[in-house]
């Protein structure tokens, strides 16, 4: 919902000539007499074009608030009532009996009903107002279907009041409520809503009312503009709701409305809406617009020889002999370079003069004239066919020639489609290989990294063990020096030990063993080398 709106008044204009006295007992907002002339021109000037018509207004009132709070609009009537209660009759005047006298829940009147809308829009952040009427309400729609269509506010609504006028196919409903809350709760739901499902184009407006009045005259309160209805559908016309156009001839319309109207012309008036544009001849070569010259033949437009030259050129092109021109309709023939027409030129200076054709005599040169211009234009005709026949068989070779390509290029397109979807189904195998391959090609990098730090680590170790493979090798190359020499020295003693038991066993088997027991060994010194050997022995065999 808005956070602005327009209040709205609605007056009902009451026909002062209908009924003088009811309007002088209960007195009128008009202060003057309804027949003075000022007045009656006054009522002119505010009713316009509109006439009085007859009013109906219908009250139904919600029975929780009891049979007396029935009220009409208008002022009351003069003629008998019927009384609203049902009581009995006083006991002070026995004689008194109630009757009937018409139907008391309608009124009826004539005049004009006035809906004006307030200039200035209103903010409001609640109800402005308990009051609501329903504009231009089918009237397919009865009373029975409205009251249906209100059902679930029933409690909420005070008074319902049906007003029909003049206006054919619709009639007007005022809504009191309860409480602002609740004009407020309907107009949020129901402001827009279709009347029934079968008829989605017959729209609820509903629009808050400020005021109901009545009066004999039709000045708008202060502060207020009335409303206009659309001629075409009969609804009032608000700029705040619908848009509103406003054409050539000042008569005023609904958007819509105008567009659903087919003709181009004004639906009250038959003005036409736009203003018609002038059709301007140009050069279809230049667009110049100075002397302009129609081809007879074709229909070309071109301009003349002291603009552009395009008209002669068109001549040159196509050998389409006549041109008129276009403002004088003079023919100008280019075979033979002069105007066409039945003018007769001055042999002296070649001045175009009229001349009299004398009789019958006349009349044979105008036949023979028409004949020869029959022959010429058969003849500038037949030229025309064959040039435009020409141009039918370069254009067909140049269709054939196009077609040809065409079907070139489709085969070419084909073929490049089939390759293409081909290498397409390539690429996807290809991506998923390359995919494959790059999963391979991580793992590979992996192991590789893992052999490359294995491999590191072993040379690190390589390195370490040799060194102790050489200080090893070193220390065993040496032990083993030392154990061949001592080896060598426990295989000398050894022969020594051996020699002496072999030499003592030999003595202890001999005959001279006592002799060699007492002897003497005497050992010759030998060399230096030798020496120490046989000191060696020496002291082995002391031992």
């Amino acid at each position: 919902m808005p956070n602005q709106v327009s209040l709205c008044v609605v007056k009902i204009e009451i026909d002062a000539t209908m009924n003088m006295e009811q309007s002088l007992e209960h007195g009128a907002v008009s202060t003057e007499h309804p027949t003075n002339p000022r007045a009656q021109r006054e009522r002119e000037r505010d009713r316009g074009l509109r006439n009085t018509s007859q009013i109906t207004i219908e009250n139904y009132t919600n029975k929780q608030m009891g049979i007396a709070s029935v009220r009409g609009i208008l002022p009351t009537s003069s003629r008998e009532a019927t009384p609203m209660d049902e009581s009995q009759p006083s006991a002070e005047f026995p004689k008194e009996i109630n009757f009937f006298s018409g139907n008391p829940f309608v009124e009826i009147t004539k005049g004009i009903i006035h809906l004006y809308k307030k200039n200035e829009r209103k903010e409001f952040k609640e109800a402005p107002s308990s009051k609501l009427c329903l504009l231009a309400v089918p009237a397919t729609l009865s009373c029975h279907d409205l009251l249906k269509f209100v059902a679930p506010c029933h409690s909420e609504i005070q008074h319902i009041r049906v007003i029909r006028d003049g206006s054919p196919n619709q009639f007007m409903v005022l809504l009191e409520f309860r409480s602002n809350e609740s004009a407020l709760e309907f107009y949020q739901t129901y402001n827009g809503a279709a009347y029934n499902s079968l008829e989605p184009d017959s729209l609820c407006h509903a629009v808050w009312v400020s005021d109901v009045e009545w009066g004999e005259d039709g000045t708008p309160p202060l502060g207020h503009t009335e409303l206009p209805t659309c001629p075409v559908c009969l609804e009032r016309m608000d700029e705040s709701v619908d848009g509103v156009l406003t054409i050539l001839c000042n008569h005023v319309f609904h958007a819509n409305c105008l567009i659903k109207w087919g003709d181009s012309t004004c639906p009250v008036c038959r003005h036409v809406q736009t203003p018609e544009s002038l059709e301007n001849s140009v050069c279809m070569e230049c667009e110049g617009t100075e002397a302009l010259w129609i081809c007879l033949i074709c229909g070309h437009v071109g301009c003349g020889r002291y603009q552009g030259g395009h008209a002669a050129s068109h001549y040159r092109a196509t050998n389409h002999t006549y041109a008129m021109q276009l403002g004088t309709s003079s023919v100008w023939d280019y075979a033979g370079d002069n105007f066409v027409h039945r003018l007769y030129q001055n042999k002296t200076d070649g001045k175009l003069v009229a001349m009299q054709s004398p009789g019958e005599e006349g009349e044979e040169k105008i036949d023979s004239m028409q004949l020869e211009f029959t022959y010429l234009l058969t003849s500038q005709l037949d030229t025309q066919r064959k040039y435009y026949e020409e141009r039918l068989s370069q254009l067909e070779n140049d269709f054939q020639t196009f077609q040809t390509s065409t079907e070139s290029s489709l085969k070419k397109a084909l073929s490049l489609e089939s390759k293409v979807i081909t290498l397409t189904k390539e690429k996807v195998n290809l991506e998923k290989k390359l995919a494959q391959n790059n999963a391979k090609l991580k793992d590979l990098q992996k192991e590789l990294t893992e052999e490359r730090e294995m491999s590191k680590a072993m040379q690190t170790n390589q390195s370490s063990w040799q060194a102790k493979y050489t200080i090893l090798e070193k220390k065993y190359k040496a032990y083993q020096a030392e154990k061949e020499r001592e080896l060598a020295e426990v295989q000398e003693q050894l022969r020594d030990v051996m020699f002496y038991m072999q030499a003592q066993s030999e003595i202890a088997n001999s005959e001279m063993k006592d002799e060699i027991a007492g002897g003497s060994v005497i050992v010759p010194e030998p060399e230096t080398s030798n020496s120490k050997q046989k000191s060696r022995r020496k002291k082995k065999n002391e031992r």
